[in-house]
C-alpha cells in the first residue's frame, strides 16, 4: 500500500477525521476514495474508534456498495435474529415484547396496551357481563337449521307430556294446535312454537323451560366475549404481518448455551422476504440515527430495540389499528352456533 494512503486509514482508524475532511469534504467522499482505491476492506465500522460514523459508514457499505458481508456482521450484531436454512427468523423469549412495535399514545388505551393484552400469557381484559336484553332475538333468532333440530328435541325431552290449558293469557299459537282447549307440544308443533317469539317466550317466562334462559344469556355472554377477543387479535395478527409470515409463529424449546440439555422457551416468527435487509439498511441509512453512539446497532443489540429506536425517532411508522368499541355481529352469530351444543 502506498504511503499516503496508509497514513489515510491509519488516521481514519484511529477516528482522526479533520485533516480527512479538509482534503474529501465528507464522509461518504472518503470512503468513495477508499473503495477507488480498494482499502475500503481495512477499516472495520464497529470499532470503537468509529463509533461516532459507525451508522454512516454502514449506510456506504450497505446502500451504495449493497455489501454482503457487512450484512451479515450487522444480522450477528442483533441478538434476537436467526438464520436458517428457509430464511432469518425472531426469536424471542417473551411472544408481548412484541407489543414494543406499536403506537404506544394517543388514546386512553392504545394499540400498544391491547397488544401486550392479546400477546400476553394472562387473561383478556374485564369480560362483558349481560350481553343481551333479549335471548329470543340474539340468540333463538340466529340457530342454524342444526341447532333448530337441538332445541326441539330439548324442549320435547324437557317438556314430556306438558299439557296447558288454552285461556286469553296463552299465545294465539297455543289456541291454533289446542284439542278441547288443552295445548299438547309434540314433534308437530314444536318448530311453530320456536319461530313464534310469543310462545316461545311464554314457556320461558312461565319457568316450562326452567334454566334454558339462563344458557341463553351465558351463550351470548360467550360469544360475544370470543368474537371480540377474536376480532381483536386478528387486528394485531394482521399489523404484524408487515413484517412477519405469522403462519410460521411458534414456541420452540432452545437449549441454552451454556448448557445445551437445558432448552428454554422461545416465540419464533420468520421475517418476511427481504424484511431483514430492508429494516437494517433503512435505519443505518437514517442520518437522524448518526452520531448517536445509543443508536448504534452493537448498542441497541436486538432488531426489536432497533426498530422500537427508529419508530421512536418517527422514521418509521408504528404498527396501529382501531380497537373496536363491539365485536363483529357474524362473528357472535358464529360462534352462537358453535357453543350452543355445549349447553343444549
Amino acid at each position: 500500500m502506498k504511503p499516503h494512503l496508509q497514513e489515510y486509514i491509519d488516521e481514519f482508524n484511529n477516528g482522526e477525521f479533520d485533516d480527512l475532511l479538509k482534503i474529501f469534504g465528507s464522509m461518504e467522499q472518503i470512503l468513495t476514495f477508499f473503495q477507488k482505491q480498494n482499502i475500503l476492506n481495512d477499516i472495520d465500522p464497529f470499532d470503537d474508534n468509529l463509533s461516532d460514523y459507525q451508522l454512516e459508514i454502514l449506510n456506504y457499505l450497505l446502500n451504495v456498495l449493497n455489501d454482503k458481508e457487512t450484512l451479515r456482521v450487522c444480522i450477528s450484531k442483533l441478538d434476537d435474529i436467526t438464520i436458517k436454512d428457509d430464511g432469518y427468523y425472531l426469536e424471542i423469549k417473551d411472544r408481548e415484547d412484541l407489543a414494543e412495535l406499536f403506537y404506544g399514545g394517543g388514546r386512553d388505551t392504545s394499540a400498544r396496551d391491547v397488544a401486550k393484552i392479546v400477546l400476553g400469557e394472562d387473561d383478556m381484559w374485564d369480560r362483558w357481563g349481560n350481553t343481551t336484553d333479549d335471548v329470543y332475538r340474539d340468540v333463538i333468532e340466529e340457530l342454524n337449521p342444526a341447532n333448530i333440530e337441538l332445541l326441539k328435541k330439548h324442549m320435547l325431552d324437557v317438556l314430556t307430556n306438558l299439557k296447558i290449558e288454552v285461556d286469553d293469557e296463552t299465545p294465539d299459537l297455543f289456541n291454533n294446535y289446542s284439542e278441547d282447549g288443552i295445548f299438547y307440544l309434540t314433534p308437530e308443533n314444536v318448530g311453530d312454537v320456536i319461530g313464534d317469539e310469543e310462545s316461545f317466550m311464554y314457556l320461558i317466562n312461565n319457568d316450562y323451560l326452567e334454566d334454558l334462559e339462563s344458557d341463553l344469556s351465558n351463550i351470548h355472554s360467550n360469544a360475544y366475549n370470543s368474537a371480540y377477543e377474536t376480532e381483536v387479535y386478528r387486528a394485531v395478527e394482521n399489523e404484524l404481518e408487515t413484517f412477519f409470515d405469522m403462519k410460521s409463529a411458534k414456541w420452540l424449546s432452545i437449549p441454552t448455551s451454556y448448557n445445551p440439555e437445558k432448552l428454554v422457551e422461545h416465540y419464533s416468527l420468520k421475517f418476511n422476504p427481504g424484511e431483514v435487509f430492508n429494516s437494517i439498511s433503512k435505519y443505518v441509512a437514517d442520518s437522524g440515527n448518526w452520531g448517536y453512539y445509543a443508536n448504534n446497532l452493537d448498542y441497541v443489540t436486538t432488531w426489536l430495540n432497533m426498530m422500537n429506536t427508529f419508530m421512536d425517532n418517527g422514521d418509521e411508522p408504528w404498527l396501529d389499528f382501531r380497537i373496536p368499541e363491539y365485536p363483529d355481529y357474524s362473528l357472535v352469530d358464529k360462534y352462537i352456533n358453535e357453543f350452543f351444543p355445549d349447553y343444549i
